[in-house]
């Protein structure tokens, strides 16, 4: 007899809001003054508590007691422990922990959170420290201070643990804790579909866009303006999950995990609250979390009876305390590195003219939503989440951040995780439907059949990301290709040797010191808010 485990929605939604709390109390205490720090930590844990305490309340604060409602799903022991082992495989060789060839953008990450571990809270640099000829050309000085001012929240646990058991340990557990927030993010995907379907880590690994299509055309014509495997346009892109995880895992994890929590909730009340907290990880993403949380007022499982409360709900005392403490605490902070947004604008203000930008946008729109819209809209057309998540990936472009445009890449995450999911959904229910035929010696219909072709093979070919980056890391990794661990190596005293390092251009040097904030000694987060900044390592 199969061991099954039920996994209870609400008990899922607590686990979810303690990983995600946990983040933010750490900085909020070890990055403010006590007096500051302490009773907004102790507010975010409160509203924490209250809404896994209200996550089991209905619209209309009722207690759900319905045999309809849905309480959880039973899920047999070993496919918890598969998801799971699934889970520390795709990190691992995704980089997180630094055991394997990692993107390039890990160089970024592993000194982010060196620096988190040896170093004082809040980070403080002393320029004197730098010694590289191309550095000290760059910073155009030698003497003087400067603040790390990135989206650090992910990694706070991992480092306060490093603190204490060194660096090394504190890779251990950043694998662990990042290994943990995928694995939720599986669990509440199949809470979300309400279905055992091993299509779910599946999808949610190589879950893209047809991606494959351009790059074919680029490698017969070699067209201008091409710039990567997924940033086949030079003015805006959507990244696939695995690349999001191989290069910015820190910001999707906890976006994914967020969403899930948003899909799963029984009412808006805690809308509030879950959106405050994707503040803390990445605030483009908060920017498209906006749209997809606004839309689950319109979902009528989750409308009062008396609809027009659906706004008092959303707008209640703890998502507004929430929502004052992050935007008054992570708000003043981000503003300290204004600078990291080299290149801002409407995005046709980049291309040759507008009508350059219009093409681009059809073609983004063809690749990466059109296909999902074609084969999801019989069955979500009227899921508000579905309608929101369309919308918001056909505004994003319209605004580029960045060379890379950072923006089109993380505001794109919340809405793209609920098309995978709802992808997810289809083929979970599709492979269902084939095993009952095959049960019952029944044919599938031809149209049917035409469908499920369409649907595989989008499946099939939105591997293609996912694929090249496993090529592309394996590959590296078992033909002894350098890891690049020295080309930053701390921001306080930023390596790049001449020799095979990856940044060893000005230019590459000047977009590493986007992380530091040159003149923070006058802002208002280290000016008011902020513990003593005074340059220091421990």
């Amino acid at each position: 007899m199969k061991k099954e485990i039920l996994v209870r929605r609400d008990v899922f939604f607590a686990v979810c809001a303690l990983y995600l709390t946990i983040p933010v109390v750490i900085f909020l205490a070890g990055y403010l003054k006590p007096v500051i720090g302490i009773p907004a930590a102790l507010i975010m844990a409160g509203c924490a508590l209250y809404s896994c305490i209200d996550f089991c309340k209905g619209p209309d604060r009722k207690l759900s007691g319905k045999s309809s409602d849905f309480l959880g799903l039973k899920m047999p022991l070993k496919y918890l422990l598969v998801l799971a082992v699934i889970a520390f495989i795709t990190v691992f060789v995704s980089g997180v922990g630094e055991y394997i060839y990692s993107m390039v953008d890990h160089v970024f990450r592993r000194a982010i959170f060196n620096d988190l571990i040896n170093y004082k809270w809040p980070v403080i640099y002393d320029y004197s420290t730098q010694y590289n000829p191309r550095v000290i050309a760059v910073l155009g000085k030698t003497q003087g201070n400067a603040a790390l001012v990135y989206y650090t929240t992910f990694w706070m646990p991992s480092a306060l643990f490093g603190k204490i058991f060194g660096v090394a340990s504190g890779n251990v557990f950043l694998l662990i804790w990042t290994t943990i927030g995928v694995w939720l993010t599986l669990v509440g995907t199949a809470l979300c579909i309400r279905r055992i379907s091993w299509a779910v880590p599946v999808i949610f690994i190589t879950f893209s866009g047809l991606d494959a299509l351009p790059n074919i055309i680029h490698a017969v014509t070699q067209y201008d303006g091409f710039m990567a495997i997924e940033h086949w346009l030079p003015t805006f892109a959507y990244m696939s999950n695995f690349t999001q995880l191989s290069n910015v895992f820190n910001q999707c994890v906890p976006v994914w995990v967020l969403m899930v929590m948003l899909m799963l909730s029984s009412n808006v009340r805690s809308t509030g609250f879950i959106g405050s907290l994707s503040l803390a990880y990445s605030p483009w993403t908060s920017i498209g979390m906006i749209p997809i949380a606004l839309a689950l007022a319109f979902r009528k499982q989750l409308q009062p009876e008396k609809k027009g409360r659906v706004i008092l709900q959303l707008l209640n005392p703890v998502s507004i305390a929430a929502c004052i403490v992050m935007l008054g605490t992570y708000g003043p902070y981000y503003m300290v590195g204004t600078s990291a947004s080299d290149e801002s604008g409407l995005a046709w203000t980049f291309c040759k003219n507008f009508g350059e930008f219009i093409l681009f946008w059809i073609l983004l729109m063809i690749i990466e939503v059109v296909p999902f819209v074609i084969v999801l809209w019989k069955k979500q057309k009227k899921e508000p989440l579905f309608i929101a998540s369309f919308i918001t990936l056909a505004v994003i472009p319209v605004y580029k951040i960045s060379y890379f445009n950072d923006f089109s890449m993380r505001a794109s995450l919340p809405a793209l995780f609920v098309i995978s999911v709802m992808f997810t959904e289809l083929l979970a229910e599709m492979f269902a439907e084939d095993k009952q035929r095959i049960r019952k010696a029944k044919r599938r219909p031809k149209k049917e059949s035409v469908k499920c072709f369409f649907v595989l093979a989008l499946a099939v070919v939105c591997a293609f990301p996912c694929a090249v980056d496993l090529i592309l890391i394996l590959g590296s990794e078992f033909t002894g290709e350098p890891h690049y661990e020295n080309d930053i190596g701390s921001f306080g005293r930023i390596e790049g040797e001449e020799k095979g390092g990856y940044y060893s251009t000005e230019a590459y040097t000047e977009s590493v010191m986007l992380r530091i904030a040159d003149g923070y000694e006058d802002t208002i987060f280290f000016k008011y808010l902020a513990r003593s900044t005074e340059s220091r390592q421990e």
